[in-house]
Formats: structure tokens, sequence, C-alpha cells
């Protein structure tokens, strides 16, 4: 069984089809009306619920629902996120919270949740955040975003020394870019990050692209393969604490 957050498109539908594939049951838990009726129109068999991550009893109703209908959860993804770049002089006190409510908050609100279910069946577990380059590597115009999210890879380090003693795996990967597939971008936010780099909105994908070592451009299914591996068991049991960075070999973004 396998929770994940803000997965009515983009990164995190990528992950919830693919878990999927592998037999995972699914629960998703998004904000984005016309997106979740989507959802529950398709064939997928998911339980599908609206609710924001950054809400303490969102995610509480969502988490009791999810282990009524389904018992023990294995795994828990918290993707939900939205992309924000401005100079910090613009940036006002109310997005600066809002920001951090969502990635941190979310990221927090659901750990708690998850780490409580895990230790009250004594089963262990797997906490994955999708993260971002952003956590390691500093770039001017993206404060609020970047600072949520490495304030979010910290957190992942300090749950995997919290979660080992009882089994439970935190670990983290750190994508790059994803613009193709996802809705992360809206068109002021796309435009704003191209201005920010000196490109066109339309180029912004490519210019992602070439500043690392593959010239890859990265998408969804990228994260998803990367999310799988660390929710694989039989691949991953003795990984935690760990940052998966999926940026096509990004040389500010290594991790030292």
């Amino acid at each position: 069984m396998a929770v994940v957050t803000g997965a009515s498109s983009g990164i995190g539908l990528a992950i919830a089809g693919l878990l999927a594939s592998q037999g995972a049951r699914i629960a998703v838990l998004a904000r984005d009306d016309a997106q979740l009726q989507a959802l529950r129109e398709t064939d997928a068999p998911w339980m599908v619920a609206p609710g924001d991550v950054g809400e303490p009893a969102d995610v509480e109703r969502f988490m009791a629902d999810v282990e009524q209908s389904f018992g023990a959860i294995d795994i828990v993804v918290s993707n939900a996120g939205f992309h924000h770049a401005d100079v910090i002089e613009n940036v006002s006190p109310g997005t600066w919270r809002s920001v951090f409510d969502t990635h941190l908050g979310g990221a927090f609100l659901f750990s708690r949740a998850a780490f409580a279910h895990w230790k009250r069946r004594g089963t262990g577990g797997c906490l994955v955040f999708v993260a971002s380059k952003a956590a390691v590597a500093a770039s001017p115009g993206a404060s609020a975003y970047a600072c949520a999210k490495a304030a979010q890879l910290h957190l992942a380090r300090c749950l995997a020394e919290e979660g080992g003693p009882h089994g439970i795996r935190v670990n983290s990967v750190l994508p790059d870019g994803v613009i193709r597939g996802t809705g992360i971008f809206d068109a002021d936010q796309r435009t704003a990050n191209a201005r920010r780099h000196g490109v066109a909105p339309e180029a912004l994908e490519h210019y992602y692209a070439q500043r690392n070592a593959l010239k890859a451009a990265i998408g969804p299914d990228d994260v998803a393969r990367a999310v799988l591996f660390l929710c694989d068991q039989a691949r991953s049991a003795s990984i935690t604490g760990a940052a998966l960075c999926v940026d096509g070999g990004l040389g500010a973004a290594y991790l030292r």
C-alpha cells in the first residue's frame, strides 16, 4: 500500500502509476479538483481524496481513512509542491509561509502520521521525499523554494536516524528542472525562471538539459524510477538517509 501526495499530475502521477504497475495499491491526496475528478474517471483503482498537505486535519483524516480502508501502509511518498522563483525583495511573508507550509509542512505532517502508523504496527516502512537539486545547489531568485527544499532534505536525514531502530527507511530524490509533463511550473513561474536564466520560456527545458553532463531533459518518469528503486525492499533494503540525484549530472548539485 502506497500513499503519494500531489499525484494528480506530473511527477506524483508518474510515481503513483509506476508503483501501481508493480502491484502497489495507491492512495492519492491532492487539492486540484479538476485533476482529482479526472483521476476518479480513469480505470485506476486508486483511493483518491481531496486535501491540502499543509493542513494537519486534512492529513490526519486522509491517513486514518487509508488505514481503515487498506490496513497497513508500506510506502509514503511526499511529493506535493509548487515552484516559486522571485528575488527576495518581492517575496511576501505570506508567500514565504505558503512555500514552507506546502513543501516542509507537508513533509512534516505526513512523516509524523506515517511514523505513528509504522511504530504502532511494528512493521517498518518506507518514506521518500521528492526534494530538488535546489536543496543543495544555491541559485539567485529562488530563496523560498530552495530553503524549503533544503530543510526538507535535512528532515529526511534526521528521520532516517530516528526511524532506523524501527525499520523505517527515509530517503530523498533530488530532480532538476522537470518541465515536460508536470504542472509544477505555471505560465508565470515558467516565465520567471526563464527570465532568471536569460532564455525564452519555450527554451527552458533545453536550457536545463544543456547544463548537465548527459545533456538529458529530466521528465516525471525519470523521477518515478528513482522513487521506485528507493521503495523496492529487494534493491534498497540497506539504504536510508540517502539523496539520489536525478539531474543528468549537475556539477553544482553533486553531493559532498
